[in-house]
């Protein structure tokens, strides 16, 4: 064995112990935990292994470091200590690893991560922070991985991609502790022998703890929570409107605490403004509010939509909607798009949302000393939606609107993002971020994604990153992995400087082009046309067109909810333009997105 082997062996183990002090404080909440957190990292040192075409014996002793560390196994901590220096155990805990990998993965087929959604419901139920820690740590033992041999290659760049990308993906479920019971009912079973010895976890049937408690005081829940506030990033009105209602609750439980007469106060609250703005933060951290000046007992949050609350059958959406009120009792319950409950267009059809709603305001009048309402959506239609029910009017007269960031707030955001994610950027970075955050922001319509906008800009560049280092002949230092260049930045997705798409005609008299109202007719009838043949060459009825054009030049953005494949999309479109457009058209830039990204997958362009 060669320093370097030597070398590499103890910092994966250094960097397995940083994770397990990590992790230690989710496992002392459920011991269940442990089979989650070995089935996400045996699939997290597969992945690194897929991208080698083998698992190293690197990459083995990281797994049985923090495998026997979360199992508490006497056995292999043993081996862990003794890696370095006896080949014969290391050849036998080689290959005990490698069959405890191969079982573990079989638990969980295709690659998926449980841990971060479960830990992302953790921590809107209960106002924890778990899943963030949890996340970054996972993430930085995946990186030392992958560097441990001195080199990382472009197969290991685009797997660390896919594992940051499977650490952020959160998937919709409606409990917690619905959801940790089902994933141990699945994955218990199938737990590999060797793996699950001396493990203390609870069977798999075992009633779901309640949500961990905290021995905070409501002084000292409150004092971080509006700390946390004033941290956020912008929305200096939302800051001062918490803030005034905050005293005034402060003053009203004065009053009452001495027996004088108190000021009846409606705390059901409704959120306006576009999305991305921070409504569901700012939600979470008023219920914690809420429970530090005791009004609220737990101050959990819980997060729902329409979806969530109407079923597809008579009698099903009132039981629906009872059942998610008595988890939120004593919390905040959020509806996102709580307008889509009363869609415009269900006069005459059988919808029932109108049922939902009914249920909501008699289980809001039941419990109105223990549960708060708060409903989030477009201002427009939030206001439709509170005018159109003389109930919903009564019970929701506190309105907090919010706004689209400003493009230094968006940098804001960015450069926070990146800190927790172990990144920093450099000068030359962050001016071209900002002048892609300012064109953004110059091109936005009312769906402008803001914050979620941000996110997806910070995926792409790291995805950026990854091929630029991946061609690095150099061994990269922590320094050069941690650091995000001008290159790394996306460029804007067409030459007129925008992510964000909306369709708009080109300036009067430029060539091959029309304007005004014939303009956007052209471009509209264009739209239908492609639509029309996309849908139907590529067997996609959800899939979306929008078309730009800029003087010589037309783009076309191809929107579905999978990313189409590009030389699908180009078949069926560059044969059918090229007949179509105007003499003076030069050029056509054609890109490809899923329907959940502001920013496009790929592009390619043809000339005419």
């Amino acid at each position: 064995m060669d320093f370097r082997q030597i070398v590499g062996f103890r910092q994966v183990k250094d960097e397995a112990n940083l994770l397990y002090k990590t992790l230690e404080p989710i496992l002392k909440l459920d011991s269940r935990y442990a089979d989650l957190m070995t089935v996400d990292l045996a699939k997290i040192v597969q992945i690194c292994g897929r991208s080698n075409k083998e698992i190293s014996a690197t990459e083995l002793l990281a797994f049985l470091t923090i495998y026997a560390q979360i199992k508490q196994d006497a056995d292999k901590l043993n081996a862990v200590q003794t890696w370095e220096f006896s080949a014969a155990d290391r050849l036998k805990y080689q290959k005990v690893t490698l069959q405890t990998l191969l079982e573990l993965n079989q638990t969980q087929p295709g690659d998926v991560l449980n841990l971060p959604t479960l830990l992302n419901k953790l921590d809107t139920e209960t106002g924890s922070r778990y899943r963030e820690a949890a996340v970054n740590g996972i993430y930085k033992f995946a990186q030392v991985l992958v560097k441990a041999d001195g080199t990382i290659t472009m197969q290991e760049m685009e797997a660390l991609s896919q594992i940051w990308q499977l650490l952020h993906q959160f998937q919709p479920i409606e409990s917690y502790d619905k959801k940790l019971t089902e994933l141990m009912t699945a994955i218990a079973p199938k737990q590999p022998a060797a793996a699950t010895a001396g493990t203390t976890s609870a069977p798999p049937n075992a009633a779901s703890p309640a949500p961990p408690t905290t021995d905070e005081k409501p002084e000292e829940i409150l004092e971080k929570a509006l700390a946390e506030l004033n941290e956020l990033v912008g929305m200096e009105n939302i800051k001062e409107e918490v803030k005034t209602l905050t005293n005034f609750l402060k003053v009203q439980k004065i009053r009452a605490e001495r027996g004088l007469a108190q000021t009846p106060v409606s705390l059901h609250s409704v959120f306006g403004g576009p999305p991305g703005t921070g409504k569901t933060t700012v939600a979470r951290l008023i219920s914690r509010i809420f429970k530090g000046l005791g009004f609220l007992k737990k101050g959990h949050l819980i997060e729902t939509d329409r979806s969530g609350l109407v079923a597809g059958y008579i009698g099903q959406t009132a039981k629906k909607v009872d059942d998610l009120v008595q988890t939120a009792l004593d919390g905040v319950l959020f509806i996102d798009e709580a307008y889509a409950l009363v869609p415009r267009d269900s006069s005459g059809s059988r919808d029932f949302g109108q049922e939902a709603v009914d249920t909501l305001l008699k289980r809001m009048e039941d419990y109105r000393d223990r549960l708060v309402v708060i409903v989030a959506g477009y201002t427009d239609e939030m206001e439709n939606f509170v005018e159109s029910n003389p109930g919903l009017k009564s019970r929701f007269n506190r309105y907090y609107f919010f706004n689209d960031y400003e493009p230094q707030e968006l940098l804001q955001i960015y450069e926070k993002m990146a800190s927790k994610s172990h990144f920093h950027l450099t000068d030359g970075a962050r001016q071209r971020l900002l002048a892609v955050l300012n064109a953004l922001y110059d091109e936005r319509d009312r769906t402008f994604g803001n914050g979620r906008l941000v996110r997806n800009l910070f995926e792409k560049t790291l995805e950026k990153q990854a091929n630029r280092l991946a061609v690095s002949p150099m061994n990269l230092t922590d320094e050069e992995l941690t650091t995000l260049t001008e290159d790394d930045i996306p460029a804007p997705a067409s030459a007129s400087g925008t992510l964000h798409w909306r369709t708009q005609a080109s300036s009067p008299g430029s060539s091959g082009s029309v304007s005004g109202d014939d303009g956007e007719k052209a471009i509209a009838q264009l739209e239908a046309a492609l639509t029309t043949r996309l849908q139907e060459t590529l067997n996609a009825s959800q899939l979306q067109v929008q078309v730009r054009q800029r003087e010589s030049t037309l783009s076309v953005l191809v929107s579905a909810p999978e990313t189409p494949a590009s030389d699908a999309v180009m078949a069926a479109l560059q044969p059918y333009l090229a007949t179509v457009l105007p003499d003076g058209m030069q050029q056509v830039v054609v890109y490809g997105r899923s329907l959940q990204d502001d920013v496009p997958t790929w592009s390619t362009d043809f000339p005419l």
